[in-house]
């Protein structure tokens, strides 16, 4: 009951904060908004945000928000990560 309870009442997994550094590292990056998390490291767990970026085409856009996504894997695997524009 221990190791399931965080996932049965949706715990936050990550500090916004911790995530929000990471993401504001990436070029183009303006500011990211509305994170959560959920899960537990080491196991699988799930980020979402909104992410505002500064990119003169959609491809640009794509790359910014691909290289957040990579950061965050890096940081956090195994991690889902879905973000909003």
């Amino acid at each position: 009951m221990r190791e399931n309870l965080p996932w049965l009442v949706d715990e936050m997994a990550f500090a916004p904060e911790a995530i929000y550094a990471i993401a504001l590292q990436v070029p183009g990056v303006i500011k990211c908004h509305d994170i959560a998390s959920r899960g537990l490291l080491g196991r699988q767990a799930f980020v979402e945000m909104h992410l505002i970026v500064d990119a003169k085409d959609v491809e640009t856009a794509h790359a910014i928000t691909e290289e957040v996504e990579a950061r965050l894997e890096e940081r956090y695997s195994p991690v889902r990560v879905l973000i909003h524009g």
